[in-house]
């Protein structure tokens, strides 16, 4: 019951003032996975520690790693990102005897915000400790066509039956749920049907039915990744 209920304990985005690479705007890290946001990309890097002995293993429990990429192709290569909706923690880095480089009091936000990754198109990212949500919020009169994502690290990209875009990666399987497409609609949220296109090049887009171009429109993707509780150790 614990770890069922860690599992769906919020992330949270620190913003990164010097604790990881400069290009990183805002990271998560958690038990076997760190998830890392630059202006184009999301990092997400997998650890999974094979059983011990009492689980059926060796004496010797190596993990395995992989990284997962996902890109905007076309996208403005500079969008202003922000954090929202603060959190009351703070995140502290002590490293080494140098004073200079630790770093105190770092924010944690609830979500991230890339503001017009494509015009008038914002991409919103969210989650909990084993999947990853991000919205592509499509303003009045904006077409969701232009979205489209690459992936890297992957070894094969497939639709399933159920609409789900399978990512076989080098460390197993991972699953992004078939999208949620949705207005507001007098307070009411209107599921609007759609799809995922797949794209040559590892590529993916989205296919959206006829919808009210006059009012904002959600495309919700969840990344779904499974790793063992255990330490985290990226950087």
């Amino acid at each position: 019951h614990a770890q069922a209920t860690f599992l769906k304990t919020p992330l949270h985005f620190e913003a990164n003032q010097g604790q990881t690479d400069a290009q990183v705007k805002f990271l998560s890290r958690g038990p076997g996975y760190g998830l890392f946001l630059t202006p184009n990309e999301a990092v997400l890097a997998l650890r999974k520690t094979k059983p011990t002995p009492s689980e059926g293993g060796t004496d010797e429990t190596p993990s395995e790693s992989s990284v997962l990429r996902m890109r905007l192709v076309g996208a403005n290569p500079n969008p202003e990102v922000t954090g929202e909706k603060k959190l009351p923690g703070k995140v502290n880095y002590f490293k080494g005897n140098d004073s200079t480089k630790w770093r105190t009091n770092v924010p944690t936000y609830g979500k991230a915000r890339y503001a017009n990754v494509y015009p008038g198109i914002d991409l919103v990212y969210y989650g909990n400790q084993q999947q990853l949500e991000y919205d592509f919020v499509v303003a009045p009169g904006q077409d969701p066509a232009s979205i489209t994502m690459a992936f890297e690290g992957v070894k094969r990209l497939a639709l399933d039956a159920n609409g789900d875009l399978v990512l076989q990666t080098l460390g197993g399987a991972g699953r992004q749920r078939k999208p949620i497409i949705y207005q507001e609609v007098a307070g009411e949220r209107q599921t609007i049907e759609g799809s995922y296109l797949l794209k040559p090049d590892d590529q993916v887009g989205f296919q959206v039915a006829a919808y009210d171009a006059t009012k904002p429109l959600i495309i919700d993707p969840i990344l779904v990744f499974s790793t063992y509780l255990g330490g985290s150790n990226f950087e």
